[in-house]
């Protein structure tokens, strides 16, 4: 179900060609993204047949930098900072999670309107007591409600999409079988409020329940 990181980054020049085109990106083109503990969700997070289509972004041989990756993309909108652990595992209750409604027409084009995505971040904090207001901390959400470009192969059933606002984009290289899409997530800023780095990025893989991919 989950794949290598290694074995993915040579999909990178596939990205590459894609976040060119999306350089030139009208910021209007894509949604502006929902960001923020306790977001306005939209995204739907359930299959057809009622089955979870939650699925998660991981990099276990590199806990460390998966750690420092997602924080550096929540820093377009609150520094790395005001989060605690984050687990690159991809199997604890702490971690980053991943919701994607795609939808394609005949030519395997993006229907952009219609295209969803969902990160949410459930880092150590979530669940504990905000002392400045003594409510339950939830997790931090970050969704882009239609997607900025997109392609996909029936045939070889690989898929590349990309989400933009004037903050940053993320992107999603995939592939997908009878049950799950994986693949790699890469990302890149273009505001930062702690200074964090404005490259691309790669975040790690990510797989996700393909009867909530194509739901």
């Amino acid at each position: 179900m989950k794949t290598s990181i290694l074995s993915k980054l040579t999909l990178g020049l596939v990205m590459a060609l894609a976040m060119g085109l999306s350089a030139c990106a009208k910021k209007g083109d894509s949604a502006i993204r929902t960001a923020k503990r306790g977001g306005e969700i939209t995204t739907s997070s359930t299959c057809s047949t009622g089955a979870s289509s939650i699925g998660r972004i991981y990099y276990p041989s590199n806990p460390t930098g998966f750690e420092t990756a997602v924080k550096i993309f929540v820093s377009t909108n609150l520094p790395g900072s005001a989060f605690g652990n984050i687990d690159a595992s991809g199997k604890l209750a702490n971690g980053v999670f991943l919701t994607m409604n795609l939808r394609f027409d005949a030519n395997g084009t993006i229907d952009k309107a219609n295209s969803k995505v969902l990160v949410q971040i459930r880092d150590s904090l979530v669940g504990t007591i905000d002392q400045s207001t003594g409510k339950e901390i939830p997790p931090y959400e970050v969704q882009f409600t239609s997607a900025y470009n997109g392609v996909l192969n029936k045939q070889t059933r690989k898929f590349t999409v990309t989400f933009e606002d004037q903050y940053g984009w993320i992107g999603f290289d995939g592939s997908y079988d009878n049950n799950n899409a994986m693949g790699t997530v890469y990302f890149k800023n273009y505001s930062s409020v702690d200074g964090s780095s404005l490259q691309q990025q790669v975040m790690g893989s990510f797989w996700v329940p393909a009867c909530g991919l194509f739901n």
